[in-house]
Order: C-alpha cells, then sequence, then structure tokens
C-alpha cells in the first residue's frame, strides 16, 4: 500500500527571465515500509519533488498543480500550521550537506532536543536523556561527550549521523533522504547507508532516496525513479533497472552503460551520454532527451511520448522501449 502518492506534479520557479518548469508532470509513489529511489543528473528536478511535499521550497517557486497524497490525505489542502505539525513529525528530512543543516552556535543536544520537545511536548531533561539514546541508535560513541559538542567539533560523518538521528527523532513514517552520502567519503558512505538500512527494517520507516548514484540505488531501493528534466522517464522495481531486461529507457541504458564493472575488458572504454542537460528555460520541442538519444528518430523530436506502462510495475517514458528494436532502427 502507497504511503506516499505524487500525481501529476508541476513545480514552477518564477525568475526574471521566464517561469522554470522544474518539475513537469511527475508522479511516482512510495509504499509502506519500502525504498524508492530517485535518480538522475543534476537538474532533474529529483530535490524539487521531495521539497515540494514538504513546500520547503525558495520564494519564487511554487507547486502550480498536481496532488500530493500522505497516508490518505492530499497534503496540498493543509494550513501552514498543520504543515509545522508534519514537518520532523511524520516526514522528516536528511538533507545533502550536514555542516550547512547544522547550526554552528548550537550544541548537538540542544538541536536534537527539538523534535522532542516540540512535537512531543517533552521537558528538558526528559529531552536530554532521549538525545543520548537517539544518538547511541545511530551508533555515535560515546554519545554523552557528543551530545555537549558543537557541529565543528565532529566530523563528516559524524555529522551526518546526527543529521540522521534529528530525522528519525519522532519515528516519522517517511523519511526523504536528499543525497545524504554525497559529501562523505566511499567507506564512511557504506557505513550511513548500512545504518538506514538497518533502522529501516528496526522502525518500518518508508525512505524516498534521491541520489545521483545508480550504486547507491542499487544498495538502498526497492523501486526506482529515474528522472531527466522535470519528468519521469522510467520507474520500475530495481532488479528490473539493474538486470538485462527487453525493456528500457534509452537514458537509463546510458547510465547503465556508464558504469565501470569488473568484467569489462582491458582497453574498452565506457559509453558516455553525449551533450549536457538543456537549459529549463530552452527545452526541446519533442523529447526531453531526444537531442541526446543516439536512438532518436523525426517522431522523437516533434512529439513527446507519455510514461506508459510497458509490462507489470514497469513504466517508460519512450515510444521505442523495445531495446532491440530500436537497435535494429524500426
Amino acid at each position: 500500500m502507497a504511503l506516499l502518492e505524487i500525481k501529476d506534479l508541476h513545480t514552477f520557479f518564477d525568475t526574471k527571465k521566464g517561469t522554470v518548469k522544474a518539475v513537469n508532470g511527475v508522479s511516482y509513489s512510495v509504499d509502506a515500509g519500502k525504498t524508492l529511489g530517485v535518480v538522475g543528473e543534476s537538474g532533474s528536478g529529483k530535490s524539487v519533488s521531495a521539497m515540494s511535499i514538504l513546500r520547503l521550497l525558495d520564494n519564487n517557486g511554487r507547486v502550480d498543480s498536481g496532488e500530493i497524497i500522505f497516508d490518505g490525505k492530499n497534503i496540498q489542502d493543509c494550513t501552514k500550521k498543520e504543515m509545522y505539525k508534519i514537518r520532523g513529525n511524520d516526514i522528516s528530512v536528511i538533507f545533502q550537506e550536514p555542516m550547512t543543516s547544522l547550526n554552528p552556535v548550537f550544541t548537538i543536544e540542544r538541536q536534537l532536543s527539538e523534535p522532542f520537545i516540540i512535537h512531543q511536548g517533552m521537558k528538558k531533561k526528559e529531552a536530554r536523556k532521549k538525545v543520548v539514546e537517539m544518538l547511541a541508535a545511530v551508533k555515535i560513541p560515546n554519545p554523552e561527550s557528543v551530545a555537549k559538542q558543537y557541529p565543528h567539533q565532529l566530523s563528516g560523518g559524524m555529522r551526518q549521523r546526527v543529521m540522521i538521528a534529528i530525522a528519525l527523532a519522532c519515528q516519522p513514517k517517511l523519511l526523504i533522504a536528499d543525497e545524504p552520502t554525497t559529501a562523505l567519503d566511499v567507506t564512511i558512505q557504506a557505513q550511513i547507508l548500512k545504518l538506514m538500512n538497518e533502522l529501516k527494517k528496526e522502525k518500518g520507516t518508508s525512505i524516498l532516496f534521491i541520489t545521483h548514484d545508480l550504486g547507491v540505488i542499487n544498495e538502498m531501493a526497492d523501486d526506482v525513479a529515474v528522472m531527466y528534466c522535470g519528468q519521469v522517464v522510467e520507474m520500475a522495481p530495481a532488479r528490473k533497472i539493474f538486470t538485462k531486461q527487453k525493456y528500457s529507457h534509452p537514458y537509463t541504458e546510458g547510465l547503465m552503460e556508464s558504469i565501470p564493472r569488473l568484467d569489462t575488458p582491458t582497453g574498452v572504454r565506457l559509453e558516455a551520454i553525449p551533450g549536457a542537460v538543456p537549459h529549463p528555460l530552452d527545452l526541446p520541442k519533442g523529447c526531453k532527451f531526444a537531442p541526446r538519444c543516439k536512438y532518436a528518430t523525426d517522431k522523437c523530436r516533434e512529439e513527446e511520448p507519455a510514461l506508459v506502462k510497458i509490462e507489470e510495475n514497469h513504466q517508460i517514458r519512450c515510444f521505442y522501449p523495445d531495446k532491440e528494436m530500436r537497435k535494429d532502427g524500426k
């Protein structure tokens, strides 16, 4: 059963040069107790679609249309006061850079105790005990000592663990992880991913995991939504995305072929997707990926494909989803 459903979401930003359609008709869902991985290049609309859920947009940003159904309720109809109760309580966020997310002038204890005091009405003494418990839960050594420290006294991995502790303080139903391992080295990244998987199993929390790293998605996600130019171009279970299938979007295919593998013969160059993501104020007429697609036809350049169901639990936005047929030029 879906805990979160985003239906035909359009999020726009008004600028001096025009309206940027950062999210343009996005639909995806996150099942209870599952992880949805949202993947794509920078500027594809991954983070904006997620921040639209909690209305954490810049002043010039707005949700133009669409529905955001959370736990059976369209939270687009919620007042600001109602959203304050949802944020950090039912839906929490782990942001990309922990050093800019944590306040440098307050101790870890002060910042981690806030969710307990604000959302659960605890007294300061009781909240302090919960702070130590949460720091221990995210595998931080000497939690009593760390609680008294300031963010600059902790390493990047420790700060990210603190952010996870803050996000999970009220045991939210949905956790939005916005590229939480980008600023971390590989060994710390592995520890953080393992920790999040353990906490998901223990607490039953659903996760919306945003990243550009397909390796991370393969390790974390149950289902995958591939985004490009503010649209979902493919959506399928992770096992379908990461195994050889009959159907695939050319963009997903390009992302997969650009990953180095152990069985890649020596001297063979990895394929790269040519070109760059088009400017949001100058999008192509037809398929948004057509200028970079080696299989594009005149139809692709003139008409925009819809996101259609190809098979069970598999949707693709392409006129030629069959990989063999498009390679043969049919």
